[in-house]
């Protein structure tokens, strides 16, 4: 029975209605009430109270328990109708009851109706509970004929599907082992394939790699251990920017990022750092590789060591610097020189002679410059030419020397085999001799005296330039005659080309000689050249035959 329940009055005595609510409040139930006296109250209350029992009175003036309990049937079959009167008379009470009235209790002896109250609302509890049970037993056993029903056609469509998926294993499993098959073989070709990709980037010169659609490497050539000296627990996923110069890692990160988000390769340079912990530059290049659908499955990249290129372009930049400058340094004299004989023409003076030959000194050096120039570009494509006569060696330095001794300033003395003749291009060795005293002259400014040396070395001519300057550091040596290249003499006035002994050298090959230098810091330094003497003896047979 509820705790606290609903009991709608059908009662149009008050007096009577209050004597039945304080039996049952004395009983102890806990209880609400609502107290109705007509058909249209009760009709109201029924659907809006919602009682979970009504106590009615047998008859009222404008209303009778017969007709309550009819209209409770219809609407709320479920709720227990007690009458409770003292007029029923025992005929129409069991009339009633008949009907499906619950029960019904005398107002003379209300005391029994506590009982009945109790057992009305257990058992419209029970009669509620079975209802709920047996509507889903009602519902469960409709619910087990369909799933009977589909239970039965789910068989035969089992049973179907069952040949069906046994005819799919058979072709399953033919098509497996062909599968198997290709797979293997696949594999077997990928291997391979793989196999030739890794050789043939084993054979390749550069340093080579493969790495990820994220970035990372995942395979080195042995060029890559070799140079950097790391292995490949150090060197894999990103360990290669280890070996990345400081200085380049921002802008080689941003291009390796931008070459992977293209999808479609690219380059860049930086340096990377050696074994020996020297910075090379290199061309880094970077080339997807894709399936047949177009779509990138890993990277193959090459570092080509470019040092000595950027070293030789940087040479060549400065060159072209430093051949403007010296280009402009005569020009600008010259130009202004002319400007100032142009005002003196009509005025001789006795400075047009020194004006003119500043004038002439400035020709003179462009047109040194331009034949630097010209000998370089000669000497690039095979076409230095030599016209080979027979002179004597002392006379061609005496020549060279004139216009230093001239200046006073610097004293030249040759000496040894002052007969000794070679056969060459006398143009081209005076051109060896005056490139070898004006450097003398330019790099040893203290030394005031230049020594010029002439000797019989076997069947050579040796020729040594002498100076008593600061001499040149030996790592400086090597580099002397290479195209470009100048020592770095701080604090010296002059510059240069730095074409002057690579054209020199250039000469001394071309005659089958040899050429070098002699340094000692702090000493001094000899620069010299030989020539071969074996000519000389086929020129005077050609002169003795002659006469």
């Amino acid at each position: 029975m509820k705790a606290d329940f609903k009991i709608l009055i059908i009662e149009d005595n008050q007096h009577d209605a209050n004597l039945l609510i304080r039996e049952l409040k004395k009983s102890g139930f806990s209880f609400s009430f609502e107290i109705v006296q007509t058909r249209v109250t009760f009709e109201y209350a029924l659907q809006h109270f919602n009682p979970d029992l009504i106590l009615s009175d047998f008859s009222l003036p404008a209303f009778d328990a017969a007709t309550a309990f009819k209209i409770k049937q219809e609407k709320s079959p479920h709720i227990p109708f007690i009458i409770v009167s003292g007029i029923i008379g025992e005929e129409n009470a069991v009339e009633l009851i008949k009907n499906g009235v619950t029960d019904y209790a005398s107002k003379d002896k209300l005391f029994s109706l506590i009982q009945k109250i109790e057992r009305a609302l257990t058992d419209a509890e029970e009669r509620k509970e079975k209802e709920v049970i047996a509507e889903k037993l009602k519902e469960q056993t409709a619910a087990l004929i369909i799933a009977n029903k589909e239970l039965h056609e789910n068989s035969q469509l089992l049973m179907k599907q069952e040949e069906k998926v046994r005819m799919i294993n058979a072709d399953l499993l033919l098509s497996n082992q062909q599968l198997e098959e290709r797979v293997e073989q696949r594999t077997k070709a990928l291997a391979e394939s793989e196999k030739q990709f890794r050789e043939m980037m084993e054979t390749t010169p550069q340093i080579a790699w493969t790495n990820t659609i994220d970035g990372e490497v995942t395979f080195y050539n042995r060029r890559w251990y070799d140079y950097t000296g790391l292995d490949f627990d150090h060197s894999k996923g990103w360990g290669w920017l280890s070996v990345v110069h400081a200085d380049d890692m921002q802008s080689t990160l941003d291009a390796y990022k931008l070459i992977l988000k293209n999808n479609i390769g690219g380059e860049f340079q930086n340096r990377q750092r050696r074994f020996d912990g020297m910075e090379r530059w290199h061309l880094i290049r970077i080339m997807p590789i894709k399936n047949e659908e177009g779509k990138v499955q890993l990277w193959s990249g090459t570092a080509t060591d470019i040092h000595e290129l950027r070293l030789l372009q940087q040479q060549k930049d400065d060159f072209i610097s430093i051949a403007s400058h010296e280009l402009k340094t005569p020009i600008t004299s010259l130009k202004a020189t002319l400007q100032l004989l142009n005002r003196l023409k009509n005025e001789p003076t006795s400075m047009l002679p020194s004006l003119i030959d500043l004038a002439n000194n400035s020709l003179d050096k462009v047109i040194i410059l331009i034949k630097y120039l010209l000998d370089t570009s000669n000497v690039n494509e095979g076409q230095l030419l030599l016209d080979q006569k027979l002179f004597t060696l002392a006379h061609a330095i005496e020549e060279c020397s004139h216009s230093i001794s001239i200046e006073g300033i610097h004293t030249i003395l040759t000496e040894g085999d002052m007969d000794l003749q070679v056969y060459a291009d006398a143009e081209r060795i005076n051109q060896v001799i005056i490139n070898f005293i004006t450097n003398a002259v330019k790099y040893a400014p203290d030394s005031k005296e230049i020594n010029i040396k002439i000797e019989k070395v076997d069947d050579m001519a040796k020729v040594s330039v002498i100076d008593k300057g600061p001499g040149i550091s030996p790592e400086k040596i090597t580099y002397l005659f290479d195209r470009y290249y100048q020592a770095d003499n701080s604090g010296s006035k002059y510059s240069g080309l730095g074409l002057g002994l690579y054209i020199s050298a250039e000469i001394i090959k071309k005659h089958n000689g040899q050429i070098g230098v002699d340094s000692e810091l702090g000493k001094g330094s000899t620069f010299w050249f030989t020539l071969s003497t074996i000519g000389l003896v086929a020129e005077l047979s050609l002169e003795t035959q002659s006469v």
